[in-house]
Order: structure tokens, then C-alpha cells, then sequence
């Protein structure tokens, strides 16, 4: 993984002292820093080589700090500005506000407002690079086709699994939570696969009747059924060479489950109403958002069909287990909502972005899309805020911030560590390091208490 390049910081300041002072502060936020004595020079180097943002001082010799910030808002619209002063009027303030600048310091300053102020640009300015980052994502991945987000270790841990099984041709079973991203996750295991270039298609089994969804699978004769008026090619037909992902599989008939276990053992298939045998070639990922497993032994579904798929399963976790995929997440659906609407892409405030890392999410990464494509469409200007997010993402609605300490009563020891675990890490915004210090644990203890 590359490291991003520093952030580029001009400083307008005309005593010295002073612009040393504030460039040692800047650097220990990260910043590359160019210091300018006066307006003038600061606008010229910022029309060559414009920065990232710009700390400016109101009164200098020549031209001052409000005409500089005005200027280099004609020049670099939307540049972070911040400004400081020890003459400030409220018309001087009113005047900095309306040509972009996003903090005012007074002077003398506390050493500490200025950090404060400059976290608050490198923020904004990594949402930005984050943005700009997806928007290029976006653009280059073909129409329909999604990738999963693995900035969570969790994430990454089952992209590792994914990497070292998508050249095979054994069945993969995806479970998990419903709305965790199962068909986002399938379609990453074709398109990383040899079978990349050969068709790819989805059929959610719990969406199609039962009459139905036999037919559209293995195909069917002229006149098999009533309304057969032609030869028709099944899924598993078309997807030849290719991947076929069967979602919510637990959902298909004792019928369908028959038929697929004949065309996984035989890796053919005959039409409803044919009688010839097709060979067929496709690599099969299948998701159930209930346990398999459990519905064997309650004789809802083929034992010997599961032991077929059960090849390679693989876990998908649940978003409250991820915090690390989560404001990633966001802003991707952001990006995609803003794309449909014909509008800017707004970015969240710090609140906002707190609030999403705490909620639990039941209803997993489909409900934050939702969520998001909600507050874009009521966020009025370029950021979305507290008042823009559903009541249930708001501080103190999220049941799980206080949880209950009544454990069952044959609750292991594991099970009581794992449930505080989760709730430390909720309690300090997904912030792991944070919450191995308040456990009294280092973070590589943390780490594989999560992962066990």
C-alpha cells in the first residue's frame, strides 16, 4: 500500500516569529510548509503551484489577508483557509466567512487552537483524497460491477481467503447477515478468478416462485409445460465457462435442490421436459442469510446437496464487527447517490462521521446505503450533518451503547469477554488502540481476541 504524499500548507505571515511558530505547528500535523512574508508573494506562488491550504495572517504590508483569500478563491475554489489575527472587526469577519475561510484565530493564540484548526484541514482534506480516490474507482470498474471495501482487518483477512481459492472451480458458500454484501463479495471471487472474462449471472432464489425458478435455471423444452412455446436456454446454460451466483439458496424447493445436486455431481444438466444431457462448465458461489447447517437437521434441506457446497465456506461479518469499512462505505454511496441526482458529493462533519462509526447497524451495509442516500438528498449544501442521519443513528437511540450486564446464567467466560470486547470498541468509536488501553490490553491482544 503506497503512503499518501504530505499536504502542502502556505503560510502568510509577515513576522517572522510568529510564521516559524506556526509552520513548527503545522509540520507536526503533517504538513509540507512554504512561508510568504506578505499577500503578494503568497498569491503568486499560489497561482504557480497552488497548495492544499493556506493559514493567513489579515494585516501584512501590501495586500492584506482578506484580499489574498478572495483572490485565491477565484484561483483555487474550495481551498481551505484559515485565518489569523489580532484585529478582527466584525466586518473583517464577515468578509473572511464569505470568501471560504473555514476558522479564525485570534491572536495571541493558544498553541492548541491552532492544532485544532489545522486537524480540521487535514480531515477534510483526507475526505477529499478519499473521495477523489473512489470517484476514480468508480469510473474504471465496468457498469454493474462492485467491489467489496477491506480497509477492516476483518475485510482483509476474508480477501485473503478469496485470493487463494478464486482460480479454483470448487463451490464457495458465502454466509452472513442479510445485508452484509454477500453478492458484492461473489462478485469479487469471479471477476479475481480465471473465469473473469466468461459471463457472470445472479439469480436471488428466494425471488423467483417456485414454478419459476426451475425453468430459469436448467431451461426447458418446446411444450414441457403449458406457455413453453420454445426452446429455452436455462441460467446454467448461459453462464457456461463463467460464475453463477445462487443467492438465498436456502429458499429453493426440494425440487430445484434435486436438480442441483445432479448438476454439481454430474456438472450436467437436462431441460425441464428434455431428455438429453448437456454438459455445462460453471464455477458455482452460492450465499444463504440462514444457517445450513441448522436447516439439514430440521429436514428442510438436502444433506447431501450441502455437503456438495459446503466445499469452501466462508463467513461474512457482520458491519458493526468492521468499523474500519464503515465512513469508506458511506462515502462510496454517497459518491453513487450524488452520480444518480446529478449533484456534488457532500462530505460529512465530525459529528456525523462519530455517529456512524458508533451505531450498530442491524441492518448492515444495505442500511447504511439507505441511510446515505437518504442524507444526500436532504443535506442542502456540502456537508451532511447530525440532522441529515435517521433518528436511530443518533447518539443515546443505539441500543447498543448501553448494553445490559445481566449475563445468562451459562454464559461461558469466552462469551462475557467477547460481549465487553465489542462494547469497549463501540464505546471509543471503533478507535481499537483506545479501547485495548481502557481494557488494559495491548492491541495485538486485542487483535487476536478478535479474530478468535
Amino acid at each position: 500500500m503506497t503512503t499518501p504524499s504530505p499536504h502542502h500548507l502556505y503560510i502568510a505571515e509577515d513576522d517572522a516569529a510568529m510564521a516559524g511558530l506556526l509552520a513548527e505547528l503545522a509540520r507536526k500535523c503533517g504538513f509540507v510548509v512554504d512561508h510568504f512574508a506578505d499577500g503578494h508573494t503568497a498569491l503568486s506562488a499560489l497561482t504557480r503551484e497552488p497548495p492544499d491550504a493556506l493559514l493567513a495572517d489579515i494585516q501584512m504590508p501590501g495586500m492584506n489577508g482578506l484580499e489574498l483569500i478572495e483572490k485565491s478563491a477565484e484561483i483555487c475554489p474550495g481551498l481551505p483557509v484559515v485565518i489569523i489575527t489580532g484585529f478582527a472587526t466584525v466586518p473583517d469577519v464577515q468578509r473572511a466567512f464569505r470568501a471560504g475561510a473555514m476558522d479564525l484565530i485570534t491572536k495571541p493564540f493558544d498553541n492548541e487552537d491552532v492544532r485544532l484548526a489545522l486537524k480540521r484541514i487535514v480531515r477534510q482534506l483526507a475526505r477529499e483524497r478519499r473521495m477523489e480516490s473512489l470517484s476514480q474507482r468508480l469510473a474504471m470498474l465496468e457498469h454493474g460491477k462492485a467491489t467489496p471495501v477491506v480497509n477492516s482487518r476483518a475485510m482483509q483477512d476474508v480477501m485473503s481467503l478469496i485470493d487463494k481459492i478464486a482460480d479454483l472451480d470448487t463451490p464457495v458458500l458465502l454466509s452472513g447477515e442479510t445485508g452484509t454484501g454477500k453478492g458484492v463479495l461473489a462478485q469479487a471471487i469471479h471477476s479475481t478468478s480465471a473465469r473473469r472474462n466468461g459471463p457472470w449471472f445472479s439469480v436471488n432464489c428466494g425471488a423467483l416462485a417456485e414454478s419459476v425458478i426451475e425453468s430459469e435455471l436448467f431451461g426447458h423444452e418446446r411444450g414441457a409445460f403449458t406457455g413453453a412455446d420454445s426452446r429455452k436456454r436455462g441460467i446454467l446454460e448461459l453462464a457456461h465457462t463463467g460464475t453463477l451466483f445462487l443467492d438465498e439458496i436456502n429458499s429453493a424447493s426440494a425440487a430445484v435442490q434435486t436438480r442441483l445436486l445432479e448438476f454439481v455431481q454430474e456438472r450436467s444438466l437436462r431441460r425441464v421436459g428434455g431428455s438429453q444431457s448437456i454438459q455445462v462448465d460453471v464455477r458455482l458461489v452460492i450465499a444463504s442469510n440462514q444457517e445450513l447447517g441448522d436447516l439439514v437437521k430440521q429436514g428442510r434441506f438436502r444433506e447431501d446437496l450441502w455437503y456438495r457446497l459446503n466445499v469452501f465456506p466462508l463467513q461474512l461479518p457482520p458491519l458493526r464487527e468492521r468499523r474500519d469499512d464503515i465512513i469508506p462505505l458511506a462515502e462510496r454511496f454517497v459518491l453513487t447517490t450524488a452520480r444518480q441526482l446529478g449533484c456534488a458529493a457532500p462530505s460529512f462533519s465530525d459529528e456525523c462521521e462519530a455517529l456512524l462509526q458508533r451505531y450498530s447497524w442491524p441492518g448492515n451495509v444495505r442500511q447504511l446505503e439507505n441511510v446515505m442516500h437518504r442524507a444526500v438528498v436532504l443535506a442542502d449544501d456540502s456537508l451532511i450533518e447530525k440532522q441529515h442521519l435517521p433518528p436511530e443513528c443518533l447518539e443515546g437511540t443505539n441500543p447498543a451503547s448501553a448494553p445490559s450486564h445481566n449475563w445468562d446464567a451459562d454464559a461461558s467466560l469466552q462469551q462475557v469477554e467477547a460481549r465487553w470486547i465489542q462494547h469497549m470498541i463501540e464505546r471509543c468509536n471503533g478507535n481499537k488502540s483506545e479501547a485495548a488501553r481502557r481494557l488494559g490490553i495491548d492491541v495485538s491482544t486485542l487483535h487476536r481476541k478478535l479474530r478468535s
